[in-house]
């Protein structure tokens, strides 16, 4: 995980931020207003942490899809609750909109701008026809001259990297299926994720075809969600734990690169995740060897196994392998995504960052779905692009 060392971590002995409350609703179809459903986050975060509502003094969140019916919906949400804020923030970065939103908060809980910040997400797929709107909306991810014209999709460029990647490292193509296998029986043991089953490895090497190599499990597949989590510079008597849960450590870093476009490193690298969690765990003073469950957004399942090896704990090109030995699984030392992750639990892109914080939240509680026994720190991570830019969090139960 070699890289630039940026000289922020002068910070890590300032406030840690601490976890008041959490608040989600199932992925899922949703036939409730985005209104509705951030509402009903803000509610169960506020109760979760036996706070009124009064005490926030902050909010943040990832500004919604441009199909969402309502436009600057932070402004039109603190006018229902009738909240008077210090700040408040609409964060657009793609998949890392959500880590942004987050690191806004907790900076300025850390330095008291805030005393307590809300943190919300929320998104309705449903409500989009995928052929139209939501394709013409992707289509301007990618470069407007060369790639847009030609109708480039996600799972197109994800589809390039697969195909390096196991031509790279003589990876067997079939052996990726048993990521997303283990990835969709953690999901199906989450109440909040999408599927209530998981798919044998034959049903994802069968299943229909989305751009070659990728089949239509080896893809997240999108929903709805919504998401809140509270962050104060006191240490709460939370309703759910005995014991604080702080946020230790946030990096971010972006590469130079624009999906597949990048800059000498190859597109079976990404150099954005060790650099950003480098930055994380040096600031919550600790190693990725310390950490005990990731969270990562992984959207594909090379991208896991790549993740795993940004992260040092897989050789160059033995991602794969670590999932096939049992490493990455819920009773492995190195557990990656027990809660089921994009692949597994669903994946609401601007609620995804949220949900994985959730995660680590209820991890370190004690209250996952497939809990982590003696779990005391937990990174996550954020992505967007080709995972070109990338936010890195520590959660941990030391203060």
């Amino acid at each position: 995980m070699a890289c630039y060392r940026m000289p922020c971590y002068i910070m890590a002995k300032a406030i840690a931020p601490t976890v008041a409350g959490i608040g989600t609703v199932p992925n899922g179809t949703h036939s409730a207003p985005e209104r509705d459903l951030a509402l009903t986050v803000v509610r169960d975060a506020l109760a979760d942490a036996a706070f009124e509502l009064s005490a926030v003094d902050g909010l943040y969140m990832p500004a919604p899809r441009p199909w969402t019916p309502q436009g600057f919906f932070s402004t039109y949400l603190l006018h229902l609750l009738g909240l008077d804020v210090n700040r408040s923030l609409e964060v657009s970065t793609g998949g890392t909109s959500g880590g942004h939103a987050f690191h806004a908060a907790v900076s300025d809980v850390r330095d008291g701008t805030v005393e307590t910040a809300l943190v919300l997400a929320v998104e309705r797929n449903s409500i989009v026809d995928t052929t139209g709107p939501y394709f013409d909306y992707i289509l301007k991810s990618f470069d407007a001259e060369f790639e847009s014209p030609i109708g480039m999709t996600v799972p197109a460029a994800y589809a390039q990297s697969m195909q390096r990647y196991v031509h790279e490292y003589a990876v067997d193509r079939e052996d990726l299926a048993e990521v997303v296998v283990k990835n969709r029986e953690n999901g199906a043991a989450n109440p909040d994720g999408l599927f209530d089953e998981s798919p044998t490895r034959e049903d994802v090497l069968d299943a229909r075809p989305i751009a070659d190599p990728i089949r239509l499990f080896d893809c997240p597949a999108p929903c709805d969600g919504a998401a809140a989590i509270l962050l104060t510079r006191d240490d709460p008597a939370s309703s759910a734990s005995s014991r604080p849960i702080s946020v230790g450590g946030t990096g971010y870093h972006h590469a130079p690169s624009h999906f597949l476009m990048s800059r000498e490193t190859p597109i079976t690298e990404l150099p954005a995740v060790g650099c950003a969690v480098n930055v994380a765990t040096d600031l919550a003073d600790v190693s990725v060897a310390d950490i005990d469950v990731f969270e990562p957004y992984a959207p594909f399942p090379h991208i896991e196994a790549i993740v795993t090896e940004e992260l040092g704990l897989a050789e160059r090109g033995g991602g794969v392998d670590a999932c096939l030995e049992g490493r990455t699984a819920p009773d492995g030392p190195v557990p990656v995504s027990p809660s089921g992750g994009c692949l597994g639990r669903g994946h609401p892109p601007m609620v995804t960052p949220l949900l994985n914080y959730v995660e680590a939240v209820k991890q370190l509680r004690g209250t996952a779905s497939t809990q982590i026994p003696d779990a005391e720190r937990v990174l996550t991570t954020a992505e967007h692009g080709h995972v070109n830019g990338v936010t890195a969090t520590v959660f941990t139960t030391e203060v």
